[in-house]
This record gives C-alpha cells, structure tokens and sequence, in this order.
C-alpha cells in the first residue's frame, strides 16, 4: 500500500501533539506545601539545657530569659496554633487538581480541641508563587463556621519564603500577620498582632536562627518596651536585653548557664 508524504506528515504531527498534551498532563505537578515550621519560634534547646542543669538558680539571668520565650510562646500559640496544626495535619494528604494551575486539598482534623473540616486552595502563578486560602467548617461552634476563611497566604514555588494573614473565621476581622524565610538551618519569623484581642494589639516578635545562635525581639507597644533574648544552641551561653531586667542593662550566661559578665 502506497502512503504519500502528505499523509506521513499528518500521521507524525498528530501523534506529537498527542504526545505533547500526555507530557504536559503529567508534569503538572502541586506546589510545595510551606511546613509547619513557617509558624513556629522554636526555643527548645533553652528548655532542655535548663532540665539538664537542675541546680540553675530560679533567678538567673538564663532563667529570666527562659521565662521571656514562654511569653512570646504564648502570644504565638494564640495567633498561630490553629493554622500550624492544619499545616501539619495536610501533610498527610494529597491534594487534587480542580483547574490548571489550582490544586485542593479536603479534609478533616482536630485542633485546639475543635473538630474541623478544611478545604485548603493553592493557586499557582507561572511556578514562580503560590497563593494559598485555608477555609475550616465547624457546626459546634458559635456561631458555626461553614466555609470560613482562617488565613491565606503567599509563599515561593518551593516554599522557602512567604506571608501568612490570619483571621478570626468567626468575625472575618484580620488578626495577625506573618513573614517568614528558610533556607536549610536558617530561618527568620516575624509576627505582627493586628488586632485588639488580648491587648496585643501592635506588639510584633521577630525570631531568627542562624544555624547556631537563636534571637528573640520582642516589641511591647503598649509599654513602649523591647525585649532581646539570644541563645547559643552549640555553647549554650546567651543574653537578655530587658528594660524590666537588670536596669535595663545586658545580662549574659556562661556555657553553664552561670551568670557572668558580658564581654560588650
């Protein structure tokens, strides 16, 4: 059977566009969920070298310090409890591509004692950014949340980088604002209550880890007050700036946890 050239160059320039649209459906690929680490200021290794040092004086200037990182705990965990533990928990699902470029995640979870049911979107722009929209249902609650957004935010293709705004699901009103960075052992956070709830209105806390050392700032508003704790993961020395401590002055620890005098 005799097949002409026209009728070769229609049969391979069909079987590449077939080939094409397959490879572009299978590259399409979900972003790269952010961790529940863009929401966290980790101080552990300040606990677990205070447990490991029982005989440490109640107050010292280690321990004052540790006592400052317990507060910013607190104002973390209250703006950002809720949100890092649906983080975590949609890492333990797969999402589902609902439209070029927009990829759901549906599921179910308990946080802060509260059953949820989330709907999480990413939208993706060019592989270059990724907006993301957490929606939680709960009819226990009051009023009941049906499809309410808890907080939104904008990260990088890879997730190394970003904003989270957090919301009161209940009222729509803005809450807090997040920034945040991380590159392997590097990481920067900085949080911005922007609501009146529990009187933190205004105050910020920006924590960064270098690899080695961590630091704490905490900015009052309301008292016109800052706050700088520093810690040394691998010495475990540090220093505490605090106009409540010390008059004010430095006051530094040794690789024991001892006060001692600081070298500037």
């Amino acid at each position: 059977m005799k097949i002409t050239t026209t009728k070769l160059i229609s049969f391979f320039l069909a079987v590449s566009i077939v080939t094409v649209s397959c490879n572009e459906n299978n590259s399409s690929e979900p972003p790269e969920l952010p961790s529940e680490s863009t929401m966290q200021a980790d101080f552990s290794e300040m606990e677990n070298a205070q447990k490991a040092k029982a005989s440490v004086a109640a107050e010292s200037n280690f321990t004052t310090a540790l006592t400052a990182t317990a507060v910013t705990r607190l104002i973390l965990n209250a703006n950002l409890a809720i949100p890092r533990a649906l983080v975590r928990a949609a890492q333990q699902h797969d999402p589902e591509e609902i439209a070029e470029g927009e990829w759901e995640w549906s599921f179910s979870t308990q946080a802060n004692q509260n059953q949820f049911a989330v709907r999480l979107i990413a939208v993706t722009n060019s592989q270059s950014d990724v907006e993301w929209r957490f929606f939680v249902s709960n009819s226990a609650t009051t009023p009941v949340l049906d499809n309410a957004l808890l907080f939104h935010g904008n990260t990088n293709f890879d997730a190394t980088s970003g904003t989270w705004i957090y919301y009161d699901p209940a009222s729509g009103d803005q809450v807090s604002t997040l920034e945040w960075d991380i590159n392997d052992d590097q990481r920067t956070l900085t949080l911005e209550v922007t609501s009146d709830r529990n009187d933190k209105h205004g105050d910020t806390i920006e924590y960064s880890f270098d690899g080695t050392v961590k630091t704490m700032v905490y900015t009052d508003v309301s008292a016109n007050e800052t706050t700088t704790i520093e810690f040394n993961t691998e010495t475990k020395a540090g220093f505490m700036i605090s106009p409540d401590y010390n008059n004010g002055v430095k006051a530094c620890w040794d690789e024991d946890l001892n006060n001692t005098s600081c070298s500037s």
